[in-house]
């Protein structure tokens, strides 16, 4: 399994060989990950918590190592992960499906893992036929995660990771599907997605400012966005903004993450504004609060 991790986060290049790791690799984590989900899931059921927090940091590891690929997207889908799990409580999921847009929003971009890195890690704008290109990620998503299918959770996985490209008004990709529609878990990932694409650099372009971000988010509701979802989104974020976790001085597990990549990311979506999803925050009895407990909800 580290032997894998470690081919997963590998920097693939654009010579010659690129074509045969784009065809086995993919096929490869499609396999690995919907045994983990088997796995995770048959842990849940006989109520070996540990043993499926086990799997789940697995495949959250797994997809995050494909993020490192490129700098600039560096703890995106932890981001956005963290966003889908912050709009799931605020409208009110339950348990097993707060777990399910958790697993669908960590593997959101899985596909790209087969697209070129020449094209991935462009630092000016894509060409039409570049973009086109990137465009493929959602179904080679899919594709992937096939091999599994026949698991229901993989099923349901699938289902957002193809669609969290849709638009409402149906002019989204990759098939065009209109409003109720769209999966609504891929409906919630393409809000948390957009927001953080919009808020994040890129080599050509500075990112938006959060309450422009927001805006933009407004602008879309009805067209890109579901219009109940982006007022409950919009309403969890304006009401979190001016707010500061009042533990946070005192919050340990800070101390514990290595990866300053992931601290920043953690404090910017739970310490600043949204410490009321915060899995710590949540623990009044700090008796009962775990050393390594994050603030999504997993363990270090």
């Amino acid at each position: 399994m580290a032997s894998f991790i470690a081919i997963s986060s590998m920097h693939y290049g654009t010579g010659p060989d690129r074509a045969l790791v784009s065809f086995s690799v993919p096929i490869l984590i499609g396999f690995v990950v919907g045994t983990l989900i088997g796995l995770m899931a048959a842990a849940l059921q006989h109520k070996n918590r540990q043993e499926h927090q086990f799997f789940l940091s697995i495949i959250e590891t797994l997809a995050n190592s494909l993020d490192e690929r490129d700098r600039y997207t560096h703890g995106h889908s932890r981001r956005v992960t963290n966003l889908c799990q912050a709009l799931g409580h605020e409208i009110g999921l339950k348990a097993k499906d707060l777990e399910l847009i958790r697993l669908g929003s960590i593997l959101h971009d899985i596909g790209k893992i087969g697209v070129a890195d020449s094209i991935l890690l462009k630092p000016q704008s894509l060409t039409p036929e570049e973009f086109s290109s990137i465009k493929n990620h959602p179904a080679q998503g899919e594709h992937i995660l096939l091999p599994m299918l026949h698991e229901n959770r993989i099923s349901r996985i699938t289902h957002m990771v193809r669609h969290h490209h849709e638009r409402y008004d149906g002019a989204g990709y990759p098939d065009g599907l209109k409003g109720e529609g769209i999966p609504f878990m891929a409906r919630m990932i393409s809000i948390a997605d957009s927001f953080d694409a919009m808020t994040s650099d890129r080599p050509y372009r500075k990112g938006m400012t959060r309450e422009k971000a927001l805006k933009e988010i407004e602008k879309g509701s009805g067209t890109q966005f579901d219009p109940r979802l982006v007022q409950q989104f919009l309403a969890m974020m304006y009401r979190c903004e001016a707010s500061e976790c009042p533990n946070q001085s005192n919050c340990e597990v800070f101390k514990r993450i290595l990866n300053e990549d992931i601290s920043v990311a953690y404090k910017t979506q739970f310490c600043s504004g949204l410490y009321e999803y915060c899995a710590r925050y949540k623990i009044t009895n700090k008796h009962k609060l775990a050393d390594n407990l994050l603030p999504d909800g997993s363990f270090l």
